[in-house]
């Protein structure tokens, strides 16, 4: 049985994963609870540390890196720090891959594209914005620690870029927009969609994510990155409330609003978002299979098994 270490391996996707791999692996997470959504995976190893400084297992088979900020808000607070903690736990990972000699799978982020056009593929420009928010902050570190990891020597690497993950546990408190549509749709207030509301998106249910992340492990190639999002399920920001609203029957008003006076000025919306993701499907044999309504159903059917705990 492979032994396989999941760092951030509490949080939304890493949990998901953790889940994925338990019952045909030795599977260990390493996570320091910064923005966990669950406290255990029953069947895993745990180790509450930051893995950068942890104590990890001997005889890794395969590291999955998906530790570190999350969320557009959620990184606000990491302003000026995020890029030597995605260095810092970047080399912590190359370290322990060389030590055992076995491959890793680095979850970067769509945002190193920045602004470009629609949809783009793993060769596209990566093309950073102006200024210097948290948000082109944390695509920079994400840059710079893929650009580190491809170009070491004899280390094995995978890149993964997904597209705008969505479902069940995922936390409203990163700034994430499902979770905060569906909570203001069921109290009644306001579902407050950012100016413009027509920026675009490509939203892809977790548990497909978590699948071609596996398959990069298991058929992914030294080296190479793969997008991961489902383009069939593009639509405004706008387009999402309303489904959103009329699923759950919700009274709401749908209002635009510009989210600098919630957040404050450091907080910055993405420009459209939509993958090219045929690379995986090719060499993987991934392919997405849930829709944007089934997202929209998994997580609904999940808050109220909950009683929307995690709100």
């Amino acid at each position: 049985m492979k032994r396989y270490v999941i760092t951030g391996g509490l949080g939304f996707i890493g949990s998901h994963l953790a889940e994925r791999l338990v019952d045909i692996a030795d599977v260990w997470v390493i996570d320091n609870q910064a923005s966990n959504v669950v406290d255990a995976i029953p069947g895993t190893k745990l180790i509450l540390d930051d893995m950068a400084v942890a104590d990890w297992p001997e005889d890794i088979d395969g590291i999955f890196h998906l530790a570190g900020p999350v969320g557009p808000v959620g990184v606000l607070s990491w302003a000026g720090k995020i890029v030597p903690d995605v260095i810092r736990c970047a080399e912590r990972v190359r370290q322990e891959a060389i030590i055992n000699d076995c491959p890793v799978v680095y979850v970067s982020t769509s945002e190193v594209y920045g602004l470009q056009e629609q949809p783009v593929k793993e060769t596209s420009p990566r093309v950073i914005a102006a200024g210097s928010s948290a948000r082109m902050e944390y695509a920079v570190a994400k840059m710079a620690a893929e650009t580190m990891l491809l170009n070491t020597d004899f280390l094995d690497v995978r890149i993964i870029r997904p597209f705008n993950v969505a479902g069940p546990r995922q936390s409203e408190q990163g700034g994430f927009v499902l979770p905060r549509f569906m909570r203001q749709a069921r109290s009644g207030e306001a579902m407050t969609v950012y100016q413009p509301g027509t920026q675009r998106r490509a939203f892809t249910h977790v548990l497909d994510i978590v699948e071609g992340i596996y398959r990069a492990m298991r058929l992914g190639k030294q080296g190479e990155v793969y997008n991961l999002g489902n383009d069939l399920n593009e639509c405004s920001i706008y387009e999402l409330a309303r489904e959103i609203h009329d699923i759950m029957g919700s009274a709401s008003p749908i209002e635009i609003v510009d989210p600098t006076i919630i957040w404050g000025l450091g907080f910055k919306e993405a420009p459209d978002k939509i993958p090219y993701a045929r690379k995986a499907m090719r060499e993987l044999g991934w392919q997405p299979l849930r829709n944007r309504s089934q997202i929209i159903l998994d997580v609904l059917a999940w808050n109220e098994a909950t009683g929307w705990a995690r709100g």
